[in-house]
């Protein structure tokens, strides 16, 4: 009896292993390299943001529009390279937050949900933040 109450927990370990490998980084996507303020649309779904791997230039002025398409209410926590909290917003069912953002210095700014399991799950992403080539 016990044996098998280790087999299940070492199979339900390993789908969700699984699970959150499959979760990972989709393709880069850059939000643009002219100066100003740009709009990105972020999706969020059941245990993954859509995109989920940006790159952005330091200083710019990003919009986010973030927009929960699944049936349970997420999260979005978003943190500069030094693992400050700049936002933390929950995202109802069926909604969109706007989120506004200055990426005052360069780095990897992380953005999850702060649910239960859904970062390991695969819901997180980041921001990687370009320093601006003068010429």
């Amino acid at each position: 009896m016990q044996r098998r109450r280790t087999l299940r927990l070492i199979v339900c370990l390993a789908l969700l292993s699984l699970v959150a490998a499959c979760a990972g980084l989709q393709p880069q996507v850059t939000v643009g390299r002219e100066e100003g303020e740009k709009v990105l649309t972020i999706k969020a779904a059941s245990f993954k943001f859509e995109p989920n791997n940006i790159e952005a230039y330091m200083e710019d002025v990003i919009v986010l529009k973030v927009e929960n398409i699944s049936v349970a209410e997420h999260n979005f926590t978003l943190e500069d390279p030094r693992g400050h909290v700049l936002q933390n917003l929950n995202l109802p069912p069926g909604k969109t937050v706007e989120v506004r953002v200055v990426l005052s210095e360069p780095g990897v700014y992380h953005f999850y949900c702060n649910k239960p399991f859904h970062t390991f799950l695969g819901m997180k992403g980041k921001i990687e933040v370009l320093k601006r080539q003068q010429g």
